[in-house]
């Protein structure tokens, strides 16, 4: 089997509190293969997103600090690196697509120019070569009109076209890695669908691997390949997409399964997870999901479970898996 694009091995990342380092991942491991998607889904709180900006290089120095792990992009730990040679891989290695385009896109400066801009940034050319390449970037990403929409602001777009620029700029350096952090947010469904459709489309067309980060179980569904689930800033359960969504193995992805909008009437009544995420600076004895968990025992309570292989591929951190036979 060929070596991942991206390998991240016991990633711990803490931030600076008033008592010491509150812990944000820990030891959180995850790998995605070139061309390929990997779905990152928990609830807010869980990490997810703390380790996105941790593979780009984006934490915030002056409060969070990596503790322990390693992020290999083509066998080359990013953590080792020095912040000019990160910077010089965003955009063109890797690029990420934000949950907000609006605390992103400047209000001040045209989408056009904006495209442009990270266009020549990894690629220097022309004002009049990089418009054409940004008028087709806006073309690619099913923006109509794109010689029209060049010159307009981000307040005249809808936010859905906001986010189809937003993904404009971070294919402007041809990136081998996407990172699409909650890239639905605010947006109605028939939107997010066209979101997702957009974005299998980039990776089957551009061979382009994405690691999309979602609450949403059933968003994650319709494009990843893996299944990562985060809780608390552990990795509880991961493995192939098909069998994570037929096959559930720990108590939390089948209550995020459970929360999934049902399509047709009739079907299963929405299930909501009762209590919430813990306080990372005081979680539970044992498992951390033990408190929630709707089949903890005695023993969930004393010793937390390590990721245990229940099929090829599949791996989740329950003591009692697995709930079902394993085909």
């Amino acid at each position: 089997m060929s070596a991942p694009l991206l390998d991240v091995r016991g990633l711990a990342v803490g931030f600076a509190g008033e008592d010491g380092l509150v812990p944000a991942v820990q030891g959180a491991s995850f790998a995605l293969g070139a061309g390929a998607c990997l779905g990152i889904v928990g609830e807010s709180g869980s990490g997810k997103s703390v380790a996105a900006l941790s593979v780009m290089g984006l934490l915030p120095p002056a409060t969070a600090r990596i503790t322990g792990g390693s992020v290999l992009l083509d066998g080359r730990d990013l953590l080792a690196l020095t912040p000019e040679a990160r910077r010089q891989l965003r955009g063109g290695e890797i690029a990420m697509i934000f949950q907000e385009p609006m605390t992103s896109l400047n209000p001040a400066f045209t989408i056009g120019d904006q495209i442009a801009e990270a266009i020549r940034a990894h690629a220097p050319m022309s004002a009049a070569a990089a418009r054409e390449r940004a008028i087709a970037l806006l073309r690619q990403v099913r923006i109509a009109s794109p010689e029209k929409r060049y010159d307009e602001y981000p307040h005249r777009l809808s936010g859905g076209m906001r986010q189809r620029v937003m993904i404009a700029i971070a294919l402007a350096g041809n990136p081998r890695l996407l990172i699409a952090d909650e890239p639905t947010t605010a947006l109605d469904v028939t939107v997010q669908a066209q979101i997702v459709a957009l974005l299998r489309d980039i990776q089957r067309e551009r061979g382009t691997a994405i690691l999309l980060i979602s609450h949403n179980l059933g968003l994650i569904a319709g494009l990843a390949d893996e299944i990562a689930v985060m809780y608390a800033g552990r990795v509880l359960e991961h493995g192939p997409a098909a069998r994570i969504l037929a096959h559930p193995e720990h108590p939390y992805t089948i209550g995020l399964l459970g929360a999934v909008p049902r399509a047709a009437p009739g079907e299963a009544p929405l299930v909501g997870i009762e209590g919430s995420v813990p306080d990372p600076r005081h979680p539970p004895p044992g498992c951390v999901f033990q408190p929630r968990c709707p089949f903890a025992e005695a023993r969930c309570a004393e010793a937390a479970p390590p990721l245990r292989a229940l099929a090829p591929g599949h791996h989740a951190a329950c003591h009692l898996a697995p709930l079902e036979p394993v085909a």
